[in-house]
């Protein structure tokens, strides 16, 4: 499906993650999911678990290798526009999302949801990044190590999580819980942070002059330990409540 629809796309100039996502969708629920049959034989439910594993693996493998490729000093360059491109890319999003959860709201929401709620969790929808969708197109068009890919995907990342934050919020409205839940997790996310670039860096680093992969490249003892890393850290934010792909590419 995907490769038809990137022949076709690719007419007019579509990176082939637009053709992957537009074949998702067709594949899904909402075209030949209403097929009587189709979804129970392509896609029955014992599979499905073991397709999102797969596709979780993948994602966080391929948001590494594009970690790999970002330069640490055009970050640094650039942290001040990609703070200001993220706060805009998602302050006009979420008042659109906002302004269109009233509408929606009285028509197709029952009275028992909170109207503060629902336009919340209505304009968080709206304002996060497909981060790693986001990754795709700069990877094609060959942008990822340019200055412009950089604060893209810088923008994107702070985007990421500032929505996966107010999501959690939304969510702990939404089950009577505490406002705090959010802040919490965020305070977590940001601990971990700091603590892969304080201490775990250094401690691959002594490991990596220790099993002579900088001079002679990565041996296989080191490579071991960086992907052990890379999905402790994808676990661990996967349960503090963050999309386990961001750690990936943090990694």
């Amino acid at each position: 499906m995907t490769q038809v629809l990137s022949l076709i796309l690719g007419k007019i100039k579509q990176p082939k993650v637009i053709a992957e996502v537009i074949g998702g969708i067709l594949l899904g629920p909402t075209a030949f999911g209403r097929i009587p049959g189709f979804t129970e034989h392509v896609f029955p439910a014992d599979s499905i678990p073991y397709l999102t594993l797969v596709a979780n693996i993948g994602l966080c493998l391929f948001l590494f290798l594009v970690g790999l490729e970002i330069d640490g000093e055009i970050v640094k360059r650039n942290f001040r526009l990609s703070v200001i491109i993220a706060l805009a890319g998602m302050a006009l999003p979420f008042g659109l999302g906002a302004a269109l959860s009233v509408p929606l709201y009285h028509t197709f929401i029952p009275a028992t949801v909170k109207f503060t709620n629902f336009m919340l969790f209505t304009g968080v929808a709206y304002s996060i990044t497909a981060f790693p969708v986001l990754c795709r197109i700069l990877t094609e068009l060959k942008l990822l190590d340019t200055t412009v890919g950089i604060v893209v995907l810088s923008a994107g990342v702070g985007n990421d999580v500032v929505g996966w934050v107010l999501l959690a919020l939304s969510v702990a409205l939404v089950n009577a819980g505490s406002g705090l839940t959010a802040l919490w997790i965020l305070l977590i996310c940001v601990a971990w942070a700091l603590f892969l670039l304080l201490f775990v860096k250094r401690i691959m680093y002594w490991l990596a002059r220790k099993t002579g992969s900088i001079e002679n490249g990565p041996t296989v003892f080191f490579m071991t330990a960086t992907i052990l890393l890379l999905f402790g850290s994808a676990f661990f934010t996967d349960v503090i409540g963050v999309s386990a792909n961001l750690p990936a590419c943090r990694s």
